[in-house]
């Protein structure tokens, strides 16, 4: 998952000479949070909303309301944008992308090959990722997750052994290991075109401790009986 995949091609950008009411407005008519500033082709800051926003005048300010209208009308965006911008490749990993925001704490990396901006990479784009990476985009499909899941590799195999006795599909699997606060093993993964009751049968009578199991358009009273809170721990339907 590469972000060239997932960017925002042909970003909406200003220029350092543009208005900060007119960056306002454009924010506004396109729904962004987030401009690019170039000079030429060459990607010089980053203005987002609430830096805008910032840039107001704090209300116990001894000016005018005229005065304040005044340097508003005036301020440009390069006088308030971050001139250090956090930028990424488009063949960066969505992965390294969503380290690399979090580390420095921004929403959003602009997108540059070759010295130009070429998109950019949000916060929202990377949960679209992740959410197809989890293949909880697929309605129909039902989400697994056996708990304390032992270490050994050939584990997985069986797990996806006893699936494909089931002639079910496997849409996305995940082994997530330390667990926050409780250190343990997860293996998640999500199916469809199964028996969900006999799956869960198998993976238990295999020793799996089956933790989970949802499905977005499963209401409770059409979970299979033997999948009680009870039986699986931390058992609910999301």
């Amino acid at each position: 998952m590469l972000v060239k995949y997932w960017m925002k091609s042909e970003p909406i950008t200003v220029s350092a000479e543009t208005l900060v009411i007119d960056a306002q407005k454009i924010m506004r008519n396109h729904n962004i949070r987030r401009l690019p500033v170039l000079k030429g082709n060459k990607l010089i800051g980053i203005v987002t909303l609430s830096g805008l926003r910032e840039a107001q005048p704090s209300k116990a300010t001894s000016l005018s309301i005229h005065e304040l209208n005044y340097l508003l009308a005036k301020m440009t965006v390069g006088e308030i944008m971050t001139t250090d911008v956090i930028t990424c490749s488009p063949d960066m990993t969505m992965e390294k992308a969503a380290v690399l925001g979090t580390k420095y704490g921004v929403g959003a990396l602009p997108v540059v090959e070759n010295g130009r901006l070429i998109g950019i990479i949000t916060e929202s784009d990377i949960y679209r990722a992740f959410l197809h990476m989890l293949g909880a985009t697929h309605k129909e499909s039902i989400r697994i997750t056996l708990d304390n899941f032992p270490k050994e590799q050939d584990e997985i195999i069986r797990v996806i052994s006893i699936l494909d006795g089931l002639k079910g599909t496997l849409v996305s699997l995940a082994l997530v290991d330390d667990i926050p606060l409780e250190g343990r093993r997860e293996l998640v993964f999500r199916v469809k075109n199964v028996d969900a009751e006999a799956l869960v049968e198998q993976l238990q009578g295999h020793g799996y401790v089956v933790s989970n199991v949802s499905r977005i358009d499963l209401p409770d009273r059409e979970l299979p009986a033997n999948l009680k809170s009870s039986e699986v721990g931390r058992f609910y339907v999301g």
